[in-house]
């Protein structure tokens, strides 16, 4: 044959099946333009030197890899139904002569056509927006733009590499699609359908028990630390069982349907229901695959914006005073608190000396021991690996002792509390008797001071652990009383904390200024004398990472929802082409037989209602459940308001679903078209 041979029949090929492969290339150009867009931000250095760009940064090479992982799976998945609609096609090439080398050089030809075209005009597009991109993304996280366009050599390398490697698998999984068929099989693969599947209740009960324990994990989880330790856990469940529930669930319902006759034996319902229960295995992880890329997106947008609509409020929670100052020691030491009083009047008169009026000041010192909390018992003598492995995190609590003297002069108190007293408080669901017991030593709970700790902490609330602060009479001589403990590495259990922080009335470069003056002050007072840490920051100097992180998340997670929503949109096309052609014939008898133009309509519209309410109820039941457990992961951020994380939600679902109710109907025309 001659050389050109194949590339002609590729392009062919390709160009009569237009209907298929239009939307396959839209979708690779698409992500090889986004691929290129995040490397781009992520590892072209385009953000050095700006500050905060380097949790930004960060975060865009992160989702690099998320997209990757995508492409790869949902490419697989569309380049199948798009050689299934070509098996026909290569059966008949197969019965004209054509083996299988034969096939598989089309086969080379189209791929290598897709790759080219896709790489040509997805890296043309990335580096068009690349410039938009680095401006809208430098305008979220608010840093100076810069206004040289630049191409990135790595970024275009990287990208050609990655996707070069994805066409390769894909090539090779068509090549194995159509060696292992006959022609005979190809011939009629558009024709073999499904035969009417059995109501399998085991797939059903197991996708409701894995469904069941996904819910379970999301709703019963308290803790931010439990709930970064179990949402991906809860989220495989979720993933899983909506897929078994929807396979086989889909089946059950279809024949429910078929069992109501004051609903089935209609014009507009029987052709469609009908149709539907001979391929709803098949629809079912359609269904679920759109259901789990809505709840994506919906988690996604919802959790980035309420993230980035809430910044300030963030910053101001975990920075509540210009500056702040802090230091750490494990063990006990008689001079710490001299050493307290020396470093709070040593930062004062640095803070004076560069023009600083001290105000609001809250420095103060507190003891620290961590354990098992349960029934008000904290068990601090877990010492190895093997205990903490099996250990439930929601009660794994850290013990804060302050002096009653302090707790007054700094918050401007008057509690009176005795040997043995304390006075307890924690802005965490843990219950509390009327004595609680640390190590071996009770203590007596004369009060509560719940409302009070956030003027201790104003971000307890959104600790990885619960924090219990406890107000005592002598706190040297209660701390003395946990020497003892160690960790596994033999390291003392007991921490001597010293916080300080207050305001200055300095702009933001004073205070940014002060702070790094003040940490080297700190290092020369500190430095030799044993202190893990110690750290000295501003509420302006930490602005920047703040609005750099949640402004990078609400990109990132708006480049990906858009990923995930032509996905999801390709998923919906294929869907109605490939069914298209599967009921043609069967509308084409309905009509020979008296059926109308307007029954088909009908027809068409009962089905399209039916399957469209299915994923989207299923995806709005999981951003409900699921949404708390986001809440708990967002306060690790700072963001406390689960109001603020709902009308975001709100706002996000009512969105998506208009989105995916336009794209429905735009796409039941195409079916229409098909089957009319």
């Amino acid at each position: 044959m001659k050389i050109g041979f194949y590339p002609k029949m590729a392009v062919s090929g390709m160009r009569k099946n237009g209907r298929l492969y239009m939307p396959y290339l839209v979708t690779c150009i698409l992500m090889v333009c986004i691929y290129y867009v995040m490397h781009f931000l992520g590892n072209s250095g385009v953000m050095n030197g700006i500050p905060g760009g380097h949790t930004a940064v960060e975060i865009m090479a992160y989702g690099t890899y998320i997209l990757v992982l995508f492409a790869l799976v949902f490419l697989f998945y569309t380049h199948s139904s798009l050689i299934k609609g070509r098996k026909k096609e290569f059966g008949l090439y197969s019965i004209l002569g054509m083996n299988k080398h034969n096939l598989g050089k089309i086969i080379l030809f189209e791929t290598l056509i897709t790759w080219a075209v896709s790489l040509l005009f997805g890296l043309a597009a990335g580096i068009a927006l690349s410039k938009i991109a680095e401006l809208g993304f430098t305008r979220l996280i608010e840093v100076p733009a810069r206004y040289s366009f630049s191409i990135s050599g790595v970024s275009v390398v990287m990208t050609v590499a990655v996707f070069s490697m994805i066409f390769l698998l894909i090539f090779l999984n068509s090549v194995r699609q159509v060696r292992f068929s006959s022609p005979i099989e190809l011939v009629r693969a558009d024709k073999a359908g499904e035969k009417p599947p059995k109501a399998n209740w085991v797939v059903g009960v197991l996708g409701l028990v894995l469904l069941g324990a996904g819910y379970y994990i999301a709703l019963k989880i308290e803790q931010p630390m439990s709930a970064l330790m179990w949402f991906l856990v809860a989220v495989m469940l979720i993933i899983l069982g909506t897929y078994l529930v929807l396979i086989a669930g889909s089946v059950i319902l279809c024949k429910m349907l078929q069992k109501n006759k004051a609903y089935y034996y209609k014009t507009n319902h029987f052709v469609s229901v009908s149709s539907m229960t001979y391929r709803m295995k098949r629809n079912g992880a359609g269904l679920a695959s759109i259901c789990i890329l809505l709840t994506m997106v919906l988690v996604m947008l919802s959790s980035t914006l309420a993230l980035y609509a809430g910044s300030e409020d963030c910053l101001n929670i975990r920075y509540p005073n210009e500056i702040g100052a802090f230091a750490c020691k494990y063990g006990y030491d008689e001079g710490l608190d001299g050493l307290g009083e020396k470093l709070d009047a040593d930062l004062k008169e640095a803070a004076q000396e560069q023009g600083a009026t001290v105000t609001n000041n809250k420095t103060y010192y507190e003891y620290s021991v961590s354990g098992y909390l349960e029934n008000s018992k904290l068990d601090i003598s877990l010492n190895s690996l093997t205990d903490m492995a099996f250990i439930d995190y929601d009660k794994v609590a850290q013990i804060l002792f302050i002096d009653v003297e302090e707790y007054n002069r700094v918050f401007g108190h008057h509690e009176i509390v005795s040997s043995g007293q304390a006075l307890v408080g924690t802005k965490k669901n843990i219950e509390i008797g009327n004595v609680l017991t640390i190590g071996d030593v009770p203590f007596d709970v004369v009060g509560r001071i719940d409302d009070q700790i956030t003027e201790i902490d104003p971000a307890a609330e959104g600790s990885a652990s619960p924090g219990v602060f406890m107000i005592v009479n002598d706190v040297n001589a209660v701390a003395q009383n946990f020497t003892k403990y160690t960790d596994y590495d033999g390291a003392p259990m007991l921490a001597w904390f010293w916080n300080c922080r207050f305001d200055t009335g300095l702009d933001a470069e004073g205070q940014i200024a002060l702070a790094d003056t003040l940490e080297e002050k700190l290092e020369s007072e500190l430095e030799g004398l044993g202190f893990s840490n110690y750290y000295c920051e501003s509420h302006e100097g930490e602005r920047g990472d703040f609005v750099s992180t949640f402004g990078g998340l609400l990109f990132l997670g708006v480049l990906l929802s858009m990923i995930f929503l032509v996905s999801c949109v390709v998923i919906i096309y294929y869907k109605q082409v490939s069914e298209g052609f599967e009921d043609q014939t069967r509308f084409e008898i309905m009509q020979k037989v008296g059926m109308t133009k307007e029954d088909i309509k009908k027809s068409i519209n009962s089905q399209m209602l039916t399957v469209f309410l299915i994923p989207v109820i299923f995806a709005c039941i999981h951003l409900v459940v699921v949404l708390p457990l986001v809440h708990k992961l967002l306060m690790l951020f700072g963001l406390f308001s689960m109001s603020h994380l709902v009308l975001t939600a709100c706002i996000c679902a009512a969105a998506c679903v208009l989105f995916y109710a336009l794209i429905y109907k735009l796409t039941s025309q195409v079916y229409y078209k098909i089957v009319a």
